[in-house]
């Protein structure tokens, strides 16, 4: 049984209004005809759906309990009305291994596979096998399995199920055809392309070695399902796209077949040293060139680079297709619109006062026309979070709760939102609960591998719960995906911090540098780095970069002081104590920062 790549469109809920995307939660699937002809309407919730689906799951070792599961009654996927329990299994067991193929996902993948698809181990011996808390490993448990769920369930809506099994492939969506039907013609009545709807064509291999061609497809393939977790994204599955490979085809004209705003195009060389990616971003109306970027790195581990390279273009083809999605709006503004601009402000804008309060001004307004909007209750919630974390909040206990309350709404109706649960590690973590926010950090990068403060977040909560060593790598990874972030000088500090607990100043200094050349306005990178120039033996310098942590902030008066001082990440772990005594303090204390 074949089981392909994603489904050609991924939507994550209701979203803004005015938009073309269907909610997981629309209440039926498309009739099927029987074979004698009459019309039997079935009609299935996602709530059956991800019952049934959860049945399946449980019952996968009871050959006559999987033979009564709804899902086979109705078909699933590429599965007819005619499957019997093996095809079911197979089906299950091969998109497990498919979804969650991704390296990052490998704890999804291994807790589905050691809870159901092994002869059933209590529940307790799986997660001690996995070396999870049993919390851990149920909060893993419920995202794998509600993400193997909508899956299925969107892949069986994208297109009638079939009267009959296939022999391969993956079901036809809205938008592609057999390769003998013809193009739609504009005049025809055809229905406008879907808002962020693309087609990643093949990308072509320039290289003297044909064998390299895996290379070039691999790039492609990672594009697709990549850009298929943006919210709002109708993504053309990769079977339809490949069919376009080695043809000269006009991007207009690839447009009208498929039905989508954008093409996106590219090409791989690779010699000996050095590989070079190009991409570019094409409106399919016009055929006009919006975008373009090129890559160049050195081959080392070629696994490791090929995640670089289409992380970095998928973060910034999301950004791309937000920009040039705006141009289409009507001159009169909408929900849309106030959430497209709110979220330059929330993620792309230098961070300042003013952009936050005219962020929180666009998301309000985008709720007061659409109160069901899930990308404006993610990012009003966003910035309100961030108004506590730069103390601009006059009542920080009120906003987080009101952020609460707005992630809450919006995990209610898209669970699998990779930026929702992202904002929720946000509220844990101004709220000091570093484990629980280490999680949703977790689950949001295996929603959406390429979010960057993600990774750069969960270093943090990784710092503040003691576990050091695992800090620079996330951190740094985050770094790649987004060389010129906004949080640039936090997460430069953050490397920085973890080279001075560890008694290297000069790599200390070197990073702290870097953050203060970032953004010079964060008392801690100057305290910090008071500390590492002081350890280093530079006492003019560290006292000038007290003196400016000092004229930051009011708590650097004294040691005890500062200890005393919320937010004091480096003080409040047991394992960080011993540490921050015997480099940052000493430091501090050598820079002149008295005892009391």
């Amino acid at each position: 049984m074949m089981i392909p790549g994603p489904p050609p469109g991924i939507y994550a809920g209701d979203g803004a209004a005015g938009s073309d995307q269907r909610s997981f939660n629309a209440p039926d699937l498309p009739p099927t005809a029987p074979p004698g002809g009459e019309t039997v309407v079935t009609v299935v919730t996602y709530a059956d759906f991800a019952g049934a689906l959860r049945d399946a799951l449980r019952d996968f070792h009871s050959a006559d309990l999987l033979a009564r599961n709804p899902l086979l009654r109705g078909g699933i996927g590429n599965l007819g009305r005619f499957a019997g329990p093996l095809d079911l299994k197979a089906l299950l067991s091969e998109t497990v291994g498919t979804l969650f193929g991704n390296p990052r996902d490998e704890k999804l993948r291994r807790v589905i596979e050691l809870t159901y698809f092994q002869p059933a181990p209590k529940q307790e011996v799986v997660a001690d096998r996995l070396s999870l808390s049993f919390g851990t490993y149920r909060r893993h448990l419920t995202t794998g399995r509600d993400r193997l769920a909508r899956w299925l369930w969107e892949s069986s809506r994208v297109a009638p199920i079939q009267s009959e099994l296939p022999s391969a492939g993956w079901p036809t969506a809205k938008g592609e055809k057999p390769e003998d039907a013809t193009a739609p013609s504009p005049e025809a009545g055809e229905p406008a392309p879907p808002r962020l709807s693309v087609v990643i064509l093949p990308f072509t291999n320039l290289s003297n070695d044909p064998e390299q061609e895996y290379f070039a497809d691999s790039i492609t393939e990672d594009l697709t399902t990549d850009l298929s977790r943006i919210t709002g994204s109708f993504v053309i599955a990769r079977s339809t796209a490949f069919t376009y490979k080695g043809k000269s085809v006009d991007t207009r004209q690839i447009g009208r077949e498929l039905g989508v705003r954008y093409v996106i195009e590219g090409s791989v060389r690779r010699s000996d040293r050095e590989v070079r990616v190009n991409v570019q971003l094409i409106d399919a109306e016009t055929g006009a060139h919006l975008w373009a970027e090129r890559l160049d790195r050195d081959l080392g581990d070629l696994f490791s680079i090929q995640n670089e390279i289409t992380g970095r273009i998928a973060r910034a083809l999301q950004f791309e297709l937000a920009i040039a999605d705006t141009r289409r709006l009507t001159e009169h503004p909408d929900a849309l619109d106030y959430i497209l601009r709110g979220r330059a402000l929330a993620w792309w804008k230098p961070i300042s006062r003013e952009n936050n309060a005219e962020g929180l001004s666009l998301f309000k307004r985008a709720l007061a026309l659409d109160p069901r909007a899930i990308e404006a209750q993610i990012g009003l919630a966003s910035m309100l979070v961030s108004r506590v974390f730069d103390f601009w909040s006059d009542a920080p206990d009120v906003d987080l709760q009101d952020a609460d309350q707005l992630i809450a709404r919006a995990l209610a109706v898209s669970p699998n939102s990779a930026w929702a649960h992202y904002a929720k590690g946000q509220v844990l973590r101004a709220q000091s609960q570093y484990d629980d926010a280490a999680i949703e950090y977790e689950t949001a990068i295996t929603l959406d591998r390429n979010l960057a403060n993600a990774y750069a977040w969960l270093g943090r909560c990784k710092l503040a719960i003691g576990s050091v060593d695992e800090v620079i790598p996330l951190v740094e990874y985050a770094i790649r995906l987004s060389p010129h972030d906004r949080n640039l000088a936090a997460w430069c500090w953050q490397v920085g911090a973890v080279h001075l607990l560890k008694a290297r100043a000069d790599e200390a200094v070197r990073w702290l540098e870097k953050a203060r050349s970032a953004y010079a306005g964060y008392h801690y990178i100057h305290a910090s780095l008071a500390a590492g120039y002081a350890l280093r033996g530079e006492t003019k310098r560290a006292s000038a970069a007290l003196g400016e942590a000092r004229r930051l902030s009011n708590r650097y008066a004294s040691i005890a002081g500062l200890k005393a001082a919320p937010g004091r990440q480096l003080l409040e772990a047991p394992r960080l104590g011993a540490l921050a005594e015997a480099t940052y303090f000493a430091g501090l204390r050598k820079a002149g920062l008295p005892e009391e």
